[in-house]
């Protein structure tokens, strides 16, 4: 559970994977490089007290060593500012109580510097604002006295505004790693999107060979596979051109020569066989080319569902027509739609019982072709192979004249239409084959 928890927290996309691993390599950066300034300013401010009370030291005792013990404490009175670093006697009333230890970094810091710098150092205390001082016991002339050091001028600020102008510089740095990573990930974007079309059987447009040598290189690369396919389908067409061309001529001799046959016993089923190679033929073509030629328009899906019933009405094959209520528009390519339902009810008769029945429904953003029969369905163990090309259910079917091809086909129309095709048993009896297309339209 922790693991996944983990693994969602983790961008997916490298745009927020870059994005995400600059910001925080940067904050991490910029934390560091202020946390190293504030540390070397403190100990820099904090060595320059310490030198300046080694110096005052010194001074004051060359000083008072010449003096009287009363001119010393008048000397001490004399020389007393609350704003500089002067001596103080060790009873003064002014001094903090003896728990008022050093309790910011700054001055814990030059306490320790002022340790190491000056000898015979006793307690050090701090007094609190609005008078911020520093109280150094040393010894001076073999008495103890309080040197005491202001803090009113050891501020803050500066880290403050280094860490302000570290953040912008870091917010700037951030926005352009982000235009970056925007530049690598748009052509990895484009591509998702081409080789999606690709695989729905359409043909993208060339994507621009831009961004790093990496990214340019395999744009490059898809762009040559996509040359390379172009060439393929149209030696592939002009191969299917050339084959139904070639096959279409003896076939008609055959029809001729059968329809001129007196034996009627031989005639009507070498006239079924006529047929079914014919219509093979034209499974195979209309399966190899995809059916991605035709352009998307707006069409009445209800209008296309009542012409397909009326052609086999024609035939004396009733439909029973079920057209659900506010029906929209689709963008779809009417005569791939058209040959699905088509595919669908030809199934249906051939291996279905009657009666057959086509209903329309909207289903949200989705409108569902569902075409149903009485027969004895599909094996539930065969229902996803039966979406296969050239897969054949069983030995009776083997020998029907079909080809295999009639769901894919179907499967592959849906595809181009970004929708899906699903096959499931009635429990009375019988198949329900579901188109289900979007809307929107397809890709």
């Amino acid at each position: 559970m922790m693991k996944q928890y983990k693994l969602r927290l983790i961008p997916r996309s490298i745009f927020w994977r870059l994005s995400g691993l600059t910001a925080f390599t940067m904050i991490l950066s910029m934390v560091f490089v202020v946390a190293l300034f504030n540390y070397n300013r403190i100990h820099l401010v904090a060595n320059g007290l310490a030198d300046q009370s080694v110096e005052l030291l010194a001074n004051a005792e060359e000083q008072m060593d010449a003096l009287a013990p009363a001119e010393q404490v008048e000397w001490l009175a004399r020389n007393e500012r609350p704003y500089v670093a002067h001596l103080a006697p060790f009873d003064s009333v002014r001094a903090p109580a003896p728990d008022m230890q050093p309790h910011t970094l700054m001055t814990r810091t030059l306490a320790a510097i002022i340790r190491n710098k000056v000898a015979g150092v006793g307690e050090i205390r701090e007094s609190d604002p609005p008078r911020r001082q520093l109280w150094v016991q040393v010894d001076m002339l073999g008495r103890p006295m309080w040197l005491v050091l202001p803090l009113g001028r050891v501020r803050h600020d500066p880290v403050w505004q280094f860490a302000v102008a570290a953040g912008i510089f870091s917010l700037m740095a951030l926005t352009m790693s982000a235009l970056f990573a925007w530049r690598i990930n748009r052509p990895l974007r484009e591509l998702r999107v081409a080789a999606g079309k690709l695989g729905r059987g359409e043909r993208p447009a060339p994507l621009p060979e831009l961004g790093p040598l990496e990214v340019k290189e395999l744009s490059a690369s898809f762009n040559r596979m996509l040359t390379d396919l172009d060439t393929n389908e149209r030696e592939r067409d002009v191969m299917l051109a050339g084959i139904s061309h070639d096959l279409r001529t003896p076939l008609a001799r055959l029809r001729l020569g059968v329809e001129m046959m007196q034996d009627a016993s031989l005639q009507d089923g070498m006239r079924e066989d006529v047929d079914d190679i014919e219509r093979i033929l034209g499974q195979f073509i209309a399966y190899s080319r995809g059916l991605g030629g035709e352009d998307a328009v707006a069409s009445d899906p209800a209008e296309l569902a009542r012409s397909v019933a009326a052609r086999y009405a024609r035939e004396k094959c009733d439909i029973d027509l079920d057209l659900g209520d506010d029906l929209p528009l689709i963008q779809c390519r009417p005569l791939a739609l058209t040959r699905a339902m088509t595919n669908l009810i030809d199934n249906a008769r051939r291996y279905g019982l009657p009666p057959l029945a086509l209903r329309l429904a909207r289903e949200g953003e989705h409108v569902v072709f569902e075409v149903s029969d009485h027969g004895p369905g599909i094996p539930p163990d065969q229902l996803a192979d039966a979406l296969k090309p050239f897969h054949r259910l069983d030995a009776a079917r083997r020998a029907d004249g079909g080809s295999g091809l009639g769901f894919a086909i179907v499967e592959r129309i849906a595809r181009l239409h970004g929708g899906s095709l699903t096959l499931t048993n009635r429990p009375e009896g019988g198949l329900i084959a579901r188109l289900r297309l979007p809307i929107a339209g397809c890709h």
